[in-house]
């Protein structure tokens, strides 16, 4: 082993141990395995389930037990009672009676070193040195050693007091060279202070409850310990990234950038190439100070994340882009090649979310090709191999976008209440529970707005907007604020002025939107905006035309991938086969079904102006082919939906959503608190 002066500087320091409470009951029950009794006298399972427990317990990837969670884990098998009557007595609490003093107590512990040879043939017993119980009672037998007179008989008094359930004996130590008395013999390891991580669990808990006074208190000493024998600990450019990373979380995207920069600078003069690196990254990462400046695409370079390069898919996703999605599917092959790189060539870490996360950002951008079978397949692969209930973006992101697919699919209360599962909010950041409860917030909206409940949301639902990205223009006509997209700006210009009867006006920002919609491969955009030319065509009399381009893409629509669009696209394909047909018997009857086809469609979304519409013309068209049974079905449904369109449109606030969004604010409450 190399001595102080010839160690590497590259190592990691020394680490300390430090005795606790349930330390003692681990050593005692290793001793009543392996020097108290036979081991045969115990049943083979019971054997196993011990170890199991000792080894939890010595791994201490949890917290600890206490000694009556102890007691029931060992309790917990189903042969525990099969001549173990004895084991379980020995750890009864009286018997820590036997350490009345200093002297009973360090009897004990120098009888665990009986345990490292067998006293029958003086040899290495089983527990060698190399093993994972022989390591932990060699770790706890040194460090009793070290231990002072005051030590022992601190330890003494805390495992009394952890026997029946008082807490004690887990404060963190300081390694004060003056006043700390209760180790006798000090090695090296024992003259400082070491780096913990207590610190930085504070930090990411500041995180997660957007606590930013406590985070950056945080971080700041965790950062400030001794981490090596230098002068200069050399991470602060860590903790600048660390807050940065917090800013950005929070979208507080001024206080990141000033951050980053001075990160930048640092790692820089300390020649840190990770660190540089990463800061680099995460300022890419930044949107724009000037508004028609692109966005930086990243250079495949060693260091470089392969989280980075499929950020990059978000950048080149973007509508101003003016980029073809793909550009975006080649990004993500990218960034899946070089994970394969980061992982197998480069021995970092496997993370398994960041394996599922090229299948996440796959699943937006197949959506947004307008192939939604393809997407649901993505997403029921993120969320059949992720934990339930994690705070992974992956699983929150595929979350959200199924539930506002689900929604867009007429199923409003299905998508909330797949939301409103704890699985999906226990484990949200607060960040992540803003984008939880905005995604609520959307679907009220867009309920409200296709059932035509202005009201409800002016005054129940617009005053409790959660304070997220919303374009007004999304979900209703005659907003001045435009969604700044060279696609989606002009089929609402489209829409709006088709209200009036003045489409005709907007039929070459109309041809761009479709230019620019098939350029990028956004085909669902592309569909939509095919319906409505032929429906534009039908005022200018192109009536074989315009049943011409919407009999092309029905094929793509009638498959109910979009329910809106397929009723939207069944109605004027009707209307196109009436105007084609001159109106003729036969073209009557060959509207029908599609008529039928959106009449359900339109109900099932609820959206009763266009329902109402429909089953208008359905009924004359009924009337003309003197079917007046049907006619007079349909006119009552009409009336029908009519009286629910204004009965709808007065009410202010429904008991469901109320309380919906109540249980959203005890949720945020409760994520604060934590």
């Amino acid at each position: 082993m190399a001595t102080y002066e010839s160690r590497n500087m590259d190592e990691p320091p020394p680490t300390t141990h430090t005795l606790r409470p349930h330390h003692v009951s681990l050593l005692m029950i290793i001793m009543i395995l392996y020097r108290q009794y036979e081991r045969p006298k115990f049943h083979p399972e019971f054997l196993l389930h011990v170890v199991r427990v000792l080894m939890v317990e010595i791994a201490e990837v949890s917290q600890p037990k206490s000694y009556e969670e102890l007691v029931t884990a060992l309790a917990a098998s189903p042969h525990s009672k099969d001549g173990s009557q004895g084991f379980f007595e020995s750890l009864n609490p009286v018997y820590a009676a036997n350490f009345a003093s200093v002297d009973h107590l360090t009897n004990f512990f120098h009888g665990i070193s009986y345990l490292f040879v067998d006293t029958k043939t003086g040899e290495e017993s089983d527990l060698h040195r190399r093993s994972f119980l022989g390591y932990f009672c060699r770790r706890c037998f040194v460090t009793f050693v070290k231990l002072s007179f005051a030590g022992v008989a601190q330890l003494r008094d805390d495992y009394h007091a952890w026997l029946f359930g008082h807490p004690g004996g887990y404060e963190k130590q300081q390694n004060d060279l003056i006043t700390f008395d209760k180790i006798l013999l000090k090695t090296h390891a024992d003259d400082h202070q070491w780096a913990e991580p207590e610190a930085y669990a504070i930090f990411e808990r500041g995180v997660a409850i957007a606590d930013s006074n406590i985070a950056s208190e945080a971080i700041r000493r965790f950062f400030e310990q001794h981490f090596h024998e230098g002068s200069d600990s050399g991470t602060r450019q860590h903790a600048l990234l660390n807050l940065a990373r917090m800013h950005y979380l929070r979208h507080e995207y001024a206080a990141s950038r000033q951050y980053l920069t001075e990160a930048i600078e640092i790692a820089r003069i300390a020649n840190d190439h990770w660190g540089l690196q990463h800061s680099l990254s995460l300022m890419h990462r930044l949107p724009p100070i000037q508004k028609d400046q692109k966005p930086i695409i990243n250079e495949i370079q060693a260091g470089l994340h392969p989280l980075e390069v499929l950020f990059d898919v978000e950048k080149l996703i973007r509508v101003s882009s003016n980029q073809p999605l793909s550009a975006s599917f080649e990004k993500i092959i990218q960034a899946t090649g070089l994970y394969d790189l980061w992982i197998g060539m480069q021995n970092h870490v496997f993370e398994e979310s960041e394996l599922l996360a090229p299948h996440a950002v796959q699943s937006i951008v197949w959506r947004a090709a307008g192939c939604e079978r393809l997407a649901a397949i993505e997403e029921d692969y993120v969320t059949a191999f992720s934990d339930i209930g994690s705070d992974d973006n992956n699983v929150i992101t595929v979350t959200l976008n199924r539930a506002y697919r689900r929604a867009r699919q007429g199923e409003y209360e299905d998508a909330i209440s797949m939301l409103l599962e704890p699985d999906v909010w226990c484990g949200l950041a607060i960040h992540d529970y803003a984008r939880w409860a905005s995604q609520i917030w959307h679907i009220l909206v867009l309920r409200a707005s296709r059932r035509g409940q202005e009201r409800q949301y002016n005054d129940f639902l617009k005053p409790r907007f959660p304070g997220s990205t919303f374009s007004p223009r999304e979900y209703f006509y005659n907003v001045s604020t435009p969604m700044s997209s060279i696609i989606r700006d002009p089929l609402y210009e489209v829409l709006q002025m088709r209200r009036v009867d003045q489409a005709v006006t907007s039929v070459e920002p109309l041809l761009k939107a479709l230019w620019y919609s098939e350029f990028q491969c956004r085909y669902g955009s592309y569909r939509t905006g095919i319906i409505l030319l032929a429906d534009v065509g039908l005022e200018f009399g192109m009536t074989k035309r315009s049943q011409r381009i919407v009999e092309e893409i029905m094929p793509q629509v009638i498959n109910g991938d979009d329910l809106e669009q397929r009723a939207l696209a069944c109605f004027v394909f009707a209307r196109c086969i009436l105007a084609a047909g001159e109106q003729s018997r036969d073209s009557m009857t060959s509207a029908l079904p599609y008529l039928s086809i959106a009449e359900r469609d339109y109900a099932t979304l609820q959206m009763f102006r266009s329902l109402a519409d429909v089953q208008y013309l359905k009924a004359v068209l009924y009337h003309n082919l003197h079917k007046f049974g049907e006619r007079d079905e349909t006119a009552a449904r009409q009336l029908k939906t009519e009286e629910d369109m204004d009965a709808t449109s007065i009410i202010v606030m429904e008991e469901w959503i109320a309380q919906v969004w109540e249980l959203v604010c005890d949720v945020g409450a409760a994520l604060a608190a934590r």
